[in-house]
């Protein structure tokens, strides 16, 4: 009586592992994304050629702009900056001060929603964690010599990225 038990209670725990181990090839085949750490990433904004430039030098890199509106922000001391658009939208610049201060890259739902992924489509080479990594906002402030760098995701894909060249 007692060998029909101890059989009955391992072939419940087979049937457990069997169990355990199908959820597991579910999980790394359907729920987990494969991602190769090494993959090269694109480039969609060469960060350093244009913040802090002019109208004129950034024409020189991204081509002809389009004046899309104004903008007015008293603690930057910006009364009527121009705000350009580059490649049908993509870009937008920010002039304050006659150069390049804020930057907002957009239509970026392509690439993953990852540090290496966010600094490398701004061609930034220097791996630094950022100070703000929360579910939708990945934040990086003083990154070399920019005041700041704003990722934003929409589940797990890049939204748009903010760079704020000069002012706070």
């Amino acid at each position: 009586m007692e060998n029909t038990t101890v059989k009955r209670k391992w072939a419940n725990w087979k049937f457990i592992a069997f169990i355990i181990v199908l959820i597991a090839i579910f999980v790394k085949f359907f729920v987990l994304r494969d991602r190769d750490e090494n993959a090269p990433v694109t480039v969609e904004l060469d960060l350093p050629k244009v913040a802090f430039r002019s109208k004129q030098e950034v024409e020189a890199v991204l081509g002809k702009g389009k004046l899309d509106s104004y903008y007015k922000d008293e603690v930057a001391g910006c009364e009527k900056c121009p705000k350009m658009t580059y490649r049908e939208g993509k870009i937008e610049i920010t002039y304050i001060n006659e150069i390049a201060d804020q930057i907002q890259l957009n239509k970026l739902s392509d690439y993953d929603f990852e540090d290496r992924v966010v600094l490398g489509i701004l061609n930034l080479k220097e791996d630094i964690k950022p100070n703000v990594d929360e579910d939708q906002l990945k934040r990086w402030d003083n990154y070399e010599k920019y005041s700041q760098i704003s990722a934003f995701g929409s589940g797990n894909d890049i939204e748009y990225i903010l760079i704020k060249a000069k002012t706070e």
